[in-house]
C-alpha cells in the first residue's frame, strides 16, 4: 500500500463547493481517511456505516433522544465525506459507489423526516422537506455537469447488486435527472443565454451551499436547542427561496447583453 494520500488526492472538482463541508468536514473526512489508508475498508463500506448510522440518528430523533441525535448526523457527515475520498484517492470510484451511496442517503433522508413527522405531527412540513431535499441535491448534481458541459459517462452496470442499483437509482433519480437537464437546456435555448451567464457561480454556490452537509449540520443545531419543528420550518423557506432565486437568474438572463 502506497503512502497515505494528499488531501487533494481525494478532492472532486466542482464549479461551486459547499462552504461548510470545504472548511470543515472534508478536512475531517481526510483524516479518517489517513487513519483507514492500510485497511482493507473500502469505500462501499464507509457508505454502508454512514447509512447504519443515520437510520440509527432518525430512530433517535423520534424518541426525543435530540443530543445523540444531533452528534451522530455530524458523524454521518464526516464519513460521508471519507467515502468520496477515499474512492478517489485509491482510484475505486465505480457505479457501484455512486449508487448505493445515493440510494443509502435517500434512505436516510425519508427515515429522518419520518422521525421529524413523529415528533412534530407536521405531515405535510415533512413531506415537503423530503422534497425539498431532494430537488436541491437533484439540482447541484445536474447543475455542476451542465455548467461544465460534462454527461456522466459510466459503463454498463455488472450483473448483480450494481444493476438492481442501477434500475433502482433510474427509477427514483433518472426521471429527475432527465427532467431538470431538459427544463435548464431549454430555458437557456428559449432566453439565448450564454453558459457563463445562465449558470453563474454565484446561482449553483446557492444549491452547493444548501447541501447534505450544511441540512445536517443545521438539523443537529435546532435538534440541539431542542427544537426540531424548526428544521422543518426552514424548508418551507428553503422552498420560497428556491422560486426567487430562480426568478432573479431568469430576470438577469432576459437583461444579458446578446
Amino acid at each position: 500500500m502506497p503512502e497515505p494520500p494528499r488531501y487533494a488526492d481525494g478532492l472532486k472538482p466542482r464549479p461551486a463547493e459547499e462552504a461548510l463541508g470545504r472548511i470543515l468536514f472534508r478536512p475531517l473526512g481526510h483524516l479518517l481517511v489517513r487513519i483507514l489508508w492500510r485497511t482493507p475498508l473500502r469505500p462501499e463500506h464507509l457508505v454502508l456505516a454512514h447509512g447504519l448510522l443515520g437510520l440509527t440518528a432518525a430512530a433517535f430523533v423520534a424518541r426525543g433522544q435530540d443530543i445523540a441525535a444531533a452528534l451522530l448526523l455530524q458523524l454521518v457527515t464526516v464519513l460521508d465525506n471519507a467515502d468520496g475520498q477515499l474512492a478517489r484517492a485509491r482510484g475505486q470510484t465505480s457505479p457501484l459507489g455512486r449508487y448505493l451511496d445515493t440510494e443509502v442517503d435517500m434512505l436516510v433522508h425519508g427515515a429522518l423526516f419520518a422521525a421529524l413527522y413523529l415528533r412534530t405531527g407536521d405531515a405535510v412540513g415533512a413531506l415537503l422537506g423530503m422534497a425539498v431535499l431532494t430537488l436541491v441535491l437533484s439540482l447541484d448534481y445536474n447543475l455542476q455537469l451542465l455548467a461544465v458541459d460534462r454527461e456522466p459517462a459510466e459503463p454498463p452496470p455488472r450483473p448483480g447488486v450494481e444493476a438492481a442499483l442501477a434500475r433502482a437509482y433510474r427509477a427514483l433519480f433518472g426521471w429527475q435527472d432527465r427532467a431538470i437537464r431538459a427544463c435548464e437546456l431549454g430555458l437557456q435555448a428559449r432566453l439565448r443565454a450564454p453558459a457563463p451567464v445562465w449558470w453563474p457561480r454565484a446561482f449553483l454556490a446557492v444549491f452547493a451551499n444548501l447541501g447534505r452537509t450544511t441540512q445536517f449540520a443545521l438539523l443537529g443545531i435546532m435538534l440541539a436547542l431542542g427544537r426540531p419543528d424548526a428544521f422543518l420550518i426552514f424548508q418551507y423557506l428553503t422552498a420560497a427561496a428556491l422560486v426567487v432565486v430562480y426568478a432573479v437568474r431568469i430576470w438577469n438572463a432576459i437583461r444579458s447583453p446578446r
